[in-house]
């Protein structure tokens, strides 16, 4: 073997340990090696993720419960932690986690096993399912009990909502809308008498468009469909899932959700029943 050859070989197997090292370390280790938590958030998550039009910054409940991860890790590391958010839509969210581009996106995302085969999650942080928006005066005219016949009703293709309970209610007059900003609006101008989404969500868009969520009705009480929402996570990496976890079930987190959705206090008044 060549002088020069050697040297080559002993340069690429000295690249290849350093790549294998970089696949090996964990989310935790990373962190503590650098002091950066890389999360994702939404801007069309409200009221988990969005900005505040007011100061520009991110906010939602997913956001602050991905700084409260944050101030955990600094107080577990014993050094500061800065958080840096990278933007995510519905489209790319799961491939963030994947592809290793960020450690944590809290952003309303329902737990599947079909998305179980590509990322993790953590613990469920909050439960939903859908519902039906309406106004206060149209509350009469919405009897889930019966077949809602000929009632118009905007729903979003494609949806977990939309593969339940279209069949439940086949004789609605189901209205297609592009997405929750556009069903609200329609829900507004008349053109509908009711919008069926995860409810939370619905909550959020009418807050996002400046109405008063207490002047609307979400049916059933106890949403028709379960969607528990978990933090992506990456696979394969249980210290990490272990920590976020933690902190989910926390007591500063418990007192951070009562913060945003108090019924009589908060911005979104929304009932959470049999929260995990």
């Amino acid at each position: 073997m060549s002088k020069n050859f050697g040297f080559i070989f002993l340069g690429l197997l000295l690249i290849n340990n350093l790549h294998l090292s970089a696949l090996a370390e964990t989310v935790l280790q990373r962190i503590a090696r650098t002091g950066e938590l890389k999360a994702a958030a939404r801007k069309d998550a409200t009221p988990f993720s969005y900005i505040d039009e007011r100061t520009g910054q991110w906010t939602g409940y997913g956001v602050e419960l991905m700084r409260l991860v944050q101030r955990r890790l600094e107080q577990q590391l014993g050094k500061p932690v800065t958080i840096t958010f990278t933007e995510a839509t519905t489209n790319n969210r799961f491939q963030q986690v994947e592809q290793g581009q960020v450690d944590l996106s809290c952003n309303a995302a329902t737990i599947t096993e079909e998305r179980l085969e590509k990322v993790n999650f953590s613990i469920p942080y909050f439960m939903t399912g859908a519902q039906f928006l309406t106004k206060r005066e149209n509350v009469d005219k919405i009897d889930i009990n019966h077949t809602l016949a000929a009632v118009a009703i905007a729903y979003i293709p494609h949806t977990t909502t939309d593969s339940i309970i279209r069949y439940i209610y086949p004789l609605a007059n189901w209205q297609a809308v592009s997405d929750r900003s556009e069903a609200v609006a329609k829900l507004q101008r008349g053109e509908v008498k009711a919008v069926v989404s995860d409810g939370i969500l619905l909550l959020g868009e009418l807050v996002k468009q400046g109405q008063d969520p207490r002047q609307f009705v979400l049916l059933p009480s106890q949403p028709i469909t379960t969607e528990l929402y978990g933090c992506i996570l990456p696979k394969n990496d249980p210290e990490w899932k272990k920590f976020v976890d933690t902190v989910v079930g926390s007591n500063d987190n418990q007192k951070l959700r009562e913060q945003w959705f108090n019924l009589e206090e908060s911005s979104f008044p929304y009932r959470i029943l049999n929260q995990p």
